[in-house]
């Protein structure tokens, strides 16, 4: 099993009707794909997304992210074997946050900042994971799988 975390930022707004249409489309592909995963969409278009399969679907999933033009400023955050899903009963979790909320999250760091450092921590991987996790469970009536 292996997991891939990026963040982004969406090239244009999308309304709630636009995502909504996306969603069906992407959950499809990633059920097809053996894809689990959560995405968190702030209102002002920035992105965080955790992907979870086999490491070619992964990594493969995400090579069509980066060259997707609704996205700008891709950047890997963490990736590598994971023992099991985190994610597992969401072929894509969602829930779309305002800026501020988006921020908020504990750890989050903005990697376009003078001050993001590359170079993760020792355990940092699993530490945003289990963040995302943790704020995933904490509204799981607003993640609709």
């Amino acid at each position: 099993m292996y997991h891939l975390v990026y963040t982004s930022t969406a090239t244009m707004a999308f309304s709630i009707a636009e995502l909504q249409q996306f969603l069906v489309w992407w959950r499809a592909n990633n059920e097809q794909l053996g894809v689990t995963g959560l995405l968190l969409y702030s209102n002002e278009g920035d992105i965080i997304q955790v992907l979870e399969g086999g490491q070619p679907q992964v990594e493969g999933l995400f090579a069509v992210i980066e060259h997707d033009s609704r996205h700008r400023n891709v950047i890997k955050l963490a990736a590598g074997p994971i023992e099991q899903r985190l994610f597992g009963e969401w072929a894509m979790g969602f829930r779309m946050l305002n800026s501020a909320a988006f921020h908020s999250l504990a750890g989050y760091t903005d990697p376009a900042a003078p001050t993001f450092l590359p170079a993760a921590p020792v355990g940092a991987d699993s530490d945003l994971l289990y963040l995302l996790r943790e704020f995933a469970n904490a509204h799981p009536q607003e993640l609709p799988r």
